[in-house]
């Protein structure tokens, strides 16, 4: 794929063009430092990236065909969005004239390999190469003033598709998926998303399953939802990564296309499927519970990172954000479960609006004894959170916790979220003890963890904006106030 300037969206940071003289790679090494500067990058990445341009600009001046009197070497930097992601195995990267050019020492050598993302090299024939060294940088990594933060350019007549054609997305088309979600959301979504390799082993391996929505006449995809196992044996996935191409309208296509998926979910003996909706606006929140009868069972505070909401060709901008969790459960087994006293109520309504059928055991009030399981999975570096997951209470149950709490805190985490076994008699305990941690009540979740029940608490460690958060319903308008009362309590000294 060649990119065009039609189709890159590129931010330029620094030029600048060198003799060619071995002399002049402090020069060149100086700049990448002051760019990974301005790109927040910190000591030990601003160190990769100029040993990285140190390595390029050596090899290149040792390998210069030609008279090096005349000549320059161009270092050029820039952040590039569009135009990625593609089809790396379809680039066209070595013109037939030179096509040894690759084996030549010194290009592509472990020391730029261990230090970047990637390094091409690309033959412009007489205009001479080009050495590409790519480095992914983070949410929020780029200056305010140099964000495009304008409203999306309004104007273009979109094209009407009214009866789209949605099934279940072919292998071949994953590269197409991945450029679709750039133009809905940019680089927002996970990381997977623009990783064609990635995104193949998770389909093949049954971890992702991907619907699509195209235009009839000109086959072009303009949707896409998809579910999320992260434990396919548990058979719970997430619903999610849902949207539709800007230049495009659809009515009513993201139904469509969830609806399959719902369909597929149930076919296969799925237990239920539930999806995270960000709270900057309530439309997801309103289709899922409007046109799909899912239910609002957990807030999750401070989860969202900058940035994670819809877009138009535009970068947006925002404070850490949280998320809705609604869930549809196909699998209405009745179960007992233990929670304090003072939760059941919000518990009842819960499982009340799922029609989830729930008994409330008594406690166990006796000491906390057997083995204890508990982890800690700090989530992706972006959303800066980390969970807390009790597989088996115990003993030590309580202090490691308090361990995991203090690791994350001391790692300056926005967020921790603990998850705790609905479905043991001991669980109360654990839950009023983690409240004395600062932990206070978020929700519950069904059949998350091992095909059972969980208990979700979170502990937050940074100022949010709780009037900003909007959510949808009355249901979920209890759920967020009990949520707020909590916190206070909780707080309180």
């Amino acid at each position: 794929m060649t990119v065009t300037a039609e189709d890159t969206n590129e931010l330029f940071l620094a030029k600048l063009s060198l003799p060619v003289r071995k002399c002049m790679a402090n020069t060149a090494r100086e700049c990448a430092g002051n760019v990974a500067g301005v790109l927040s990058l910190d000591a030990k990445e601003t160190y990769r990236v100029k040993l990285a341009v140190d390595e390029a600009f050596c090899n290149a001046v040792e390998h210069f065909a030609g008279s090096a009197d005349d000549e320059r070497i161009h270092l050029e930097f820039s952040v590039r969005e569009r135009g990625i992601p593609f089809d790396h195995a379809k680039a066209e990267r070595f013109t037939p004239g030179d096509p040894d050019s690759a084996d030549k020492p010194g290009l592509g050598s472990l020391l730029m390999q261990q230090a970047m993302d990637s390094v091409e090299l690309f033959v412009h024939g007489r205009e001479g190469k080009e050495v590409r060294l790519t480095r992914k940088i983070g949410y929020g990594a780029l200056p305010p003033e140099l964000v495009k933060t304008g409203p999306a350019l309004r104007g273009k007549r979109r094209i009407t598709v009214r009866e789209p054609v949605v099934r279940l997305a072919r292998e071949d088309e994953l590269a197409e998926i991945c450029r679709l979600a750039w133009r809905c959301y940019g680089f927002t979504q996970e990381d997977f998303l623009y990783d064609i390799d990635m995104l193949s082993k998770k389909v093949r391996a049954g971890e992702f399953k991907s619907v699509v929505g195209s235009d009839p006449e000109s086959g072009a995809l303009i949707g896409h939802a998809g579910l999320k196992y992260h434990n396919p044996a548990v058979k719970v996935p997430e619903l999610g990564l849902a949207f539709v191409d800007p230049a495009y309208r659809s009515p009513g296509l993201a139904p469509k296309m969830v609806r399959l998926l719902f369909d597929m979910a149930r076919s296969q003996g799925d237990r239920g499927i539930f999806d995270c909706s960000v709270t900057t606006h309530i439309y997801s929140q309103k289709g899922l519970q409007e046109e799909m009868g899912c239910r609002p069972c957990c807030v999750m505070l401070g989860i969202a990172a900058s940035g994670m909401q819809a877009k138009e060709l535009a970068t947006s901008r925002q404070e850490k954000g949280s998320v809705v969790n609604h869930y549809f459960p196909f699998d209405r087994s009745p179960a007992t479960v233990y929670l304090p006293e003072r939760h059941r109520a919000m518990a009842g309504d819960i499982y009340g609006w799922m029609d989830l059928p729930r008994t409330f055991g008594e406690p166990d009030e006796g000491p906390l004894s057997g083995e204890s399981k508990v982890s800690v999975f700090p989530l992706p570096d972006e959303l800066n959170v980390a969970f807390i997951e009790v597989g088996a209470i115990g003993a030590d149950t309580v202090r490691e916790i308090a361990d995991g709490l203090r690791e994350c805190r001391n790692r300056r985490m926005d967020a921790v979220y603990a998850f705790l076994p609905a479905g043991v008699a001991a669980s109360p305990q654990v839950v009023e003890a983690c409240e004395g941690m600062g932990f206070f009540f978020a929700g519950l979740m069904p059949h998350i963890h091992e095909g059972q029940d969980r208990i979700l608490l979170q502990y937050i460690d940074i100022l949010l904006d709780l009037e900003a958060v909007r959510v949808y319903g009355d249901m979920t308008r209890k759920l967020f106030g009990y949520i707020r009362a909590e916190q206070k309590r909780v707080a309180a000294p």
